[in-house]
């Protein structure tokens, strides 16, 4: 089986059971079955070069939005509505009614609980490779704690399904070793403003490092504090950030 049919497959059973999909779900979904096929690094290199894009699973969300997906008779989400605050897609080949709509709602509204430690799986499976890239191995998973190490360096990762469910103190568990808080990013930035203006000082202070991932792009940044190591540091998309939050978000 080719590559591109491993993902390929997978989306498209998924897309044409559902035709209404809400972009969170799908952006997830994408990641979850971008790990399940297990790709060769051959294989991770070939749809790569197919999507444009060195972050493997970002760049077939990308495409399979773009309404030329490169994966053979996928159908085309093309067309987008707002419900509820959120981005659903949709053929617009299709006729849906309002009730097909209303359903599509009621069903992620249900799913949620699910898509929560689905985005917590996808998030730790970033951060490996982001780490990995850094020059780190995983020495421990457990739950929705991360271990990485690299000679004699140890980082303990906390991961997170969104800023407000961040505790600050969870951190004090591994006072002789760095932690990291890592949260995805959202469509709204206001969670993470009063996040910051609450909570952010008492983060700095404690040398808590916050991380934050776009899965959409595929990117890890930091959101609080500052990592001294340069391996790291060379691995953020935009490792000014940090710095940028904390010039301009400071209460006055």
């Amino acid at each position: 089986m080719k590559a591109v049919d491993k993902i390929g497959g997978l989306l498209r059973d998924f897309l044409r059971e559902r035709g209404i999909i809400a972009r969170c779900e799908l952006l997830n979904r994408v990641y979850q079955f971008t790990r399940e096929a297990d790709l060769s690094p051959e294989e991770q290199e070939e749809i790569e070069a197919l999507v444009g894009n060195k972050q493997l699973a970002a760049g077939v969300f990308q495409n399979v939005i773009s309404g030329a997906p490169i994966f053979f008779d996928l159908p085309k989400l093309d067309t987008y509505t707002v419900m509820s605050g959120r981005l659903f897609h949709f053929l617009h080949t299709i006729k849906y009614g309002r009730q097909d709509f209303d359903n599509a709602n009621r069903r992620l509204a249900q799913e949620r609980p699910a898509l929560r430690s689905l985005l917590i799986d996808n998030l730790a499976w970033v951060m490996t490779s982001f780490m990995e890239r850094a020059g780190y191995k995983i020495s421990g998973h457990i739950g929705n704690r991360l271990t990485f190490e690299a000679g004699d360096k140890k980082i303990e990762v906390l991961v997170y399904s969104s800023a407000n469910a961040v505790n600050i103190d969870d951190c004090k568990a591994f006072q002789d070793e760095d932690c990291v808080m890592l949260i995805p990013s959202a469509e709204n930035v206001e969670p993470f403003m009063k996040f910051y203006r609450e909570k952010g000082a008492s983060a700095e202070e404690a040398g808590t490092q916050i991380w934050v991932v776009n899965l959409e792009k595929g990117t890890v940044d930091p959101f609080v504090g500052y990592t001294t190591d340069m391996d790291i540091y060379g691995q953020f998309g935009n490792p000014r950030l940090a710095e940028m939050v904390r010039t301009n978000w400071n209460a006055t």
